[in-house]
Parts: structure tokens; sequence; C-alpha cells
């Protein structure tokens, strides 16, 4: 089967979940497909990079949207700009944040960029479009018709707009503008032959919104080996790069409102994740920025993920439960996952109970290892690469007959 991946996030490096949620899905599956790339250079995606994933994947046609022709478009240039200006001088603005959230900076529909991408789908005698992530959905307005076209969703964006805009106090344009974005999401969703979610979660918000086209759930895979508990090195770890807006939010957070219930007995925190800045450096926290071998770096310590809002699926628990790891999360981090709070992870989302689990397991090594074992086993059961390659294998199977 052809299958043109159309995607904001090239798969390489490994240094985000959403990279990974589509590495390790192309990679287990590249032998029985072949797949062309379509993305767009920018900061995050580096002519370096796709030559470093051309070398891993000579079977893969990785195409690359320059940087320059999208700097030819008026209205990306300007909007470019007025973002650099504002992230520079005002980056507290409450308007501005809101309308960062909102907004999120994405992918000009340009009328060169439309066309460099039907070109690559023509030339390649596509059997099927595979649009990715939030930025990339209104793609759809733009393809096509006679191909048919599945969307991997990621995140559900107005689910994170709606959590995380819950503690500012909206304009009334605003609150026109999230319903707006919400109404937008659902039409173009309704355009696609298929959807895929992360976690069933979201595929039952989606059906409530009357979404018609079909829904498969398709959980994301990563790479980490399934390894035994490691006795608790007296470290914390929290995964993810700063740019994700929700681990900025869950950090803060945690920052704020758990370290100083913790006080003294907080154990130190590993920050593993890209982009994060001086300023989270702490008495209580170590930044240790991209890793390249992230079970060296975590192995033995407990995992928290203070996750405030957002959808989709947390890499970041999958990594933990393969390596046997204890893990601290709350409802929304854990959400979609089948972990069971007290039994294969603990869930708490006030700041107390998020500092009573920390200062529980710290004093109950047992409990530590009983629940990472419980974790691993989940993790085995259900989110090994071999059992959720061939889901996502499947679900193109079935896409592909109806």
């Amino acid at each position: 089967m052809n299958i043109t991946i159309i995607t904001e996030v090239l798969p390489w490096p490994l240094n985000t979940g959403g990279a990974q949620a589509q590495f390790n899905m192309i990679d287990s599956l590249r032998h029985q497909n072949h797949f062309t790339i379509i993305c767009i250079e920018n900061s995050m995606n580096k002519i370096e990079s796709m030559n470093e994933l051309q070398a891993m994947w000579p079977e893969v046609k990785i195409v690359m949207y320059p940087l320059w022709r999208q700097l030819l478009y008026p209205k990306f240039l300007k909007d470019k700009i007025e973002r650099a200006l504002k992230l520079k001088f005002t980056p507290d603005d409450t308007r501005f944040k809101v309308q960062r959230i909102l907004k999120p900076y994405g992918i000009w529909y340009s009328k060169d960029f439309v066309n460099f991408v039907n070109e690559i789908i023509d030339r390649e005698s596509t059997d099927v479009i595979q649009v990715e992530f939030f930025a990339c959905l209104h793609m759809v307005n733009y393809l096509p018709t006679s191909i048919r076209k599945i969307f991997i969703h990621h995140e559900l964006r107005y689910i994170r707009n709606e959590r995380q805009t819950s503690s500012f106090q909206l304009t009334v344009l605003e609150e026109e503008q999230l319903k707006q974005t919400k109404r937008q999401e659902i039409e173009d969703l309704q355009k696609y032959d298929a959807i895929v979610t992360l976690t069933q979660k979201d595929k039952d918000f989606l059906k409530s919104e009357g979404v018609m086209v079909p829904i498969y759930v398709s959980p994301a895979a990563v790479q980490t080996t399934s390894l035994p508990y490691q006795k608790w090195n007296g470290k914390l770890s929290f995964v993810g790069g700063y740019v994700h807006g929700p681990n900025k939010e869950g950090l803060d957070w945690y920052i704020e409102h758990v370290i100083p219930l913790l006080g003294d007995n907080a154990p130190m925190l590993d920050i593993v994740g890209k982009g994060w800045p001086e300023k989270y450096s702490h008495s209580k926290i170590n930044i240790i920025g991209f890793v390249p071998n992230l079970p060296e770096a975590i192995h033995g310590s407990i995992m928290i993920v203070p996750i405030l809002s957002g959808s989709g699926m947390r890499m970041k628990i999958i990594e933990a439960m393969a390596l046997s790891m204890p893990i601290i999360t709350t409802s929304v981090g854990v959400e979609g996952i089948k972990l069971i709070d007290k039994e294969s992870c603990l869930i708490a989302d006030e700041p107390k109970d998020f500092a009573e689990a920390i200062n529980y397991l710290v004093s109950h090594p047992e409990i530590c290892q009983s629940l990472g074992e419980r974790a691993n086993n989940v993790f085995r059961q259900y989110y090994s690469i071999e059992v959720l390659s061939g889901i996502r294998n499947k679900v193109y199977s079935q896409f592909f007959l109806q």
C-alpha cells in the first residue's frame, strides 16, 4: 500500500512524544507498506535531521517543504514576525497567552504549499493520504477527493483548549473563538474517510460531538524495551519538552503548589526533555535536557506526570510502564491508558494529594516495586510495539477495504 503522510512533526530526532509516536509506528510497518513523508522545514524539523532519518529508512521517501518558500507567503511572514516580537517583549501578557492557546502557530495553506503537497501525492501513486497532528487537520480541504484520507489525531485540540483556558477569565471574543475553533475542528474531521485516535477516551469524546466517520483506536508505541523493576534511586523524573504547553503548565503547578508542601523532604526531580530554561533550576530540580538514551537517564526513579490539560496519550507514562517504574499522575495525565489507581499507579489531582503520594512512595519502597511491576504487566499486555503495530496494520487493512 502506498501511504503518503502529511505531518508537522518530522519523526526524528526522538525528542518529542509526537516524533516518537510516528517513528515507532512507521519503523515497525515500513517493510509492509510504502511510506512517503511530507513535512515542513522549521526550527524543529531540520534538513540535517531529515538526512539522518533518510539514511536509517532508505525505503521511505522523505520530502521537506523548505522554509524559504514559506517566507515568500506574506501572511506567514507577518504572523511569524508578530509572534516573535510578542514572545520577546510581552510573553506574560494574558491576552497573548490565551491567543497562543486558541490559535497555535502552525501551517499556512498557501497555494504554493498546496501545489507542492498534491504534486507529491500524484507522483507517488498514493493509495491513502494520512494526515497527522492538529496543525495539518485543515489540509483535508485541499487534497484530492479521489484518494481516501485518514487523520491521526494525536490530541483533540478542542479538549486541550477548553482545559487550558479554564483558568483564564476569557473575553466575549475569546469565548466565541474557543467555540469557533471547536466547530472548525469537528467540521474538518467529518471530511476525512476515517479517524484514528490514540485512546478510547478520545474516540468517545468525538462520538459525543456527533462525528460520524469511522473512528479507530490505535495507541502510540515506544521504542523502550521492557525492563524489570530497579530499586528506587532517590529521585523523581519528569519527561517532556518545554515547547509543549501542557508540560510547562504541569511542571509550573508542581513547582508552585506541590514542592512547598514537600518542603525539605522533596526528592530531587530530574527534568528530561528539550528546551527547559534555566529559570526552572531549583534546589530540588535538576535540568537534564534531551538525552539519547532515556532508560539510562530515568530507570530506577519515580515518574511524576502532573499534567492538567491536553488529550491523547502520554508517551512518558508508557515509557515508565516499560521500565517498571512507579508512576504518580493526575486523572488527565493517565486518561485513556489502562492503569488503575492504587494498583498500577497513583492518581492525585490536588497538590496536597500529589505531595502525599510522593511521601507515601518514598517511605514504602515495597509499594514502589509492586506498582512498577503491575504497570509493566499492563505494558506487555497492551502497549508493546508488537501489539500496537499489529493494531495499526489491522486499521490500515480495514480502512482500505471499506
